[in-house]
């Protein structure tokens, strides 16, 4: 499911982007992309990763295996495809838009820039393969599949922080926040916990 800040499911970052939106804060154009548990399971994907990582980790971790399996693993969501409907959905919403793009799970830095809306679908993939390198899989084990987050695309290049406008975000949010902009538009909020 693909939506604009507007109308995007309340996740953390984007409810408060879009709640600065709102109050009359510039936001840059943001979609909030929730394919990757869809695209995991109509790939079966995930009884494939689970085998993977079958018997690597028991009494002691099996290293030589949870490389290997990460590599198989990340791979094969590299080599599945989206639904192609969902694709075109992703490069029409994104149609008109000047770019670059940012694309970034919620409440993250930036994981890929992209000069094109086709650039930005293969840094999703990227990103959703990148789930399952070694670190991310021991950072988080035993949940092998996380609930995954929004994945948030934006026209914007690499943000940076702004004191005046945090100070500004953080009187109208009532939250301490710092946020991070990109050609006087805020991309980013971090709520200081996060």
């Amino acid at each position: 499911m693909i939506y604009p800040l507007e109308t995007a499911p309340p996740g953390k970052e984007a409810g408060l982007l879009r709640r600065l939106k709102a109050a009359g804060l510039p936001v840059a154009p943001t979609l909030a992309v929730g394919l990757e548990e869809e695209f995991l399971r109509l790939a079966n994907l995930p009884e494939q990763i689970g085998l993977l990582f079958r018997g690597v980790f028991g009494a002691r971790i099996d290293e030589e295996r949870l490389f290997y399996a990460a590599e198989r693993a990340e791979a094969l969501v590299r080599e599945s495809y989206l639904l192609p409907e969902r694709a075109e959905a992703l490069l029409a919403a994104l149609k008109g838009w000047k770019g670059p793009f940012l694309v970034r799970d919620e409440g993250k830095p930036p994981f890929a820039q992209a000069p094109t809306p086709q650039e930005a679908l293969f840094a999703l993939k990227r990103l959703y393969a990148g789930r399952y390198r070694a670190e991310e899989v021991l950072e988080r084990w035993p949940d092998l599949f996380p609930t995954p987050p929004f994945v948030l695309v934006q026209e914007a290049e690499r943000p940076e922080e702004d004191e005046a406008l945090s100070a500004q975000a953080t009187a109208l949010l009532g939250l301490p926040v710092r946020v991070e902009v990109w050609e006087e538009r805020v991309v980013r909020v971090i709520l200081d916990g996060w």
